[in-house]
């Protein structure tokens, strides 16, 4: 029998070559035929959610559209026109029944007039979030800044420990989000940083979220981190500025009182880049069998975020906000075993 030369690999036979392609067609055929005869389930954000205690993946709620249809289904998770807006008086939630000691201190800073108000809509709160929300607001409410002072927000509503009433929310890690003490509280934030802007207060300190959110468009969010990333601003006006704040019936309110008139303010945005995101499959045993969920995630966005700023009698400023690069958050397909 011949030798083959030394280092020369010993050629695969035709008929194996040919069984491996033919058993390679034939499992791109079973995934197309699966992929279009089982359900897919789109999905909140929920299943992306991790405990950071006990690292164990959060059973997911499904709710049937109807009765007779074999196929759970979840919202979709993306934002909405209706999760944030600027609000009148009359639209808070304190107005009709005003607390005492926001009366009192209105009266004892003569921050009578509203000069920005602005909520958030938390309609998939995950963990315990609504508790943080509800901590925060409180710690947040009757805080009152003197002309020339810089507010800081960590110092107020922090720290983040259960001996202040915080408990696990969603916070982003990586390309994953997680259950954190406190995880929830830069819906605080970002709701802060537009109430600030809109005022014309000097925003010295703000950090973006490394990955998109879904409640506020891209340029617009604020994130804080106990000793690492907080959000501050100074009151650049002569006098005193009252913050009052309120979670209530699934919406964060954060208001600012003054003495001032507010000049008119508009957002501006634009996309420098973009990055589409990528798609993981992996093997979901708590689905329902014979179905699979697709977990929608975010492209990787850089966006350049300015606002024109008219006071009345004066030309309208273009004001620089920067720029923000967002991460890419992947789709995930989950499929049953």
């Amino acid at each position: 029998m011949p030798r083959r030369p030394p280092g020369q690999r010993n050629p695969r036979p035709m008929a194996g070559r040919l069984w491996d392609c033919t058993a390679y067609v034939l499992i791109i055929a079973l995934y197309l035929l699966y992929s279009r005869s089982v359900p897919t389930l789109p999905c909140t954000s929920q299943s992306l959610f991790y405990d950071a205690a006990s690292s164990e993946r959060l059973r997911p709620v499904f709710t049937s559209l109807d009765p007779d249809c074999p196929c759970h289904m979840l919202p979709s998770w993306s934002a909405k026109e209706d999760s944030h807006a600027y609000l009148n008086e009359k639209d808070l939630p304190w107005t009709t029944n005003k607390p005492l000691k926001l009366t009192r201190l209105q009266e004892q800073v003569r921050a009578r007039r509203l000069v920005s108000a602005f909520a958030i809509t938390v309609s998939e709160p995950m963990y315990e979030e609504e508790v943080n929300l509800k901590t925060a607001a409180a710690y947040l409410a009757g805080t009152v800044i003197p002309p020339g002072e810089v507010f800081s927000l960590n110092s107020i509503i922090g720290p983040f420990t259960e001996e202040r009433g915080y408990a696990k929310g969603p916070t982003y890690v990586g390309t994953d989000i997680i259950g954190t003490l406190a995880g929830g509280v830069c819906k605080i934030a970002s709701s802060l940083y537009n109430a600030a802007i809109a005022a014309d207060l000097e925003v010295i300190e703000r950090y973006p979220h490394s990955m998109m959110v879904t409640y506020v468009p891209p340029g617009r969010d604020a994130t804080v981190a106990w000793g690492a990333k907080d959000f501050r601003f100074r009151n650049n006006k002569h006098t005193p500025v009252l913050i009052w704040a309120e979670f209530a019936d699934g919406r964060l309110f954060v208001a600012l009182y003054g003495q001032f008139q507010p000049p008119a303010v508009r957002w501006h945005w634009e996309e420098l880049d973009r990055q589409p995101t990528w798609t993981i499959t992996r093997m979901n045993p708590q689905l329902p069998k014979g179905t699979t969920r697709l977990i929608k995630g975010f492209d990787a966005v850089k966006v350049r975020t300015w606002v024109s700023v008219k006071y009345p009698g004066q030309p309208a400023e273009c004001r620089e906000l920067g720029i923000d690069s967002y991460r890419a958050l992947p789709h995930i397909l989950e499929y049953a075993p």
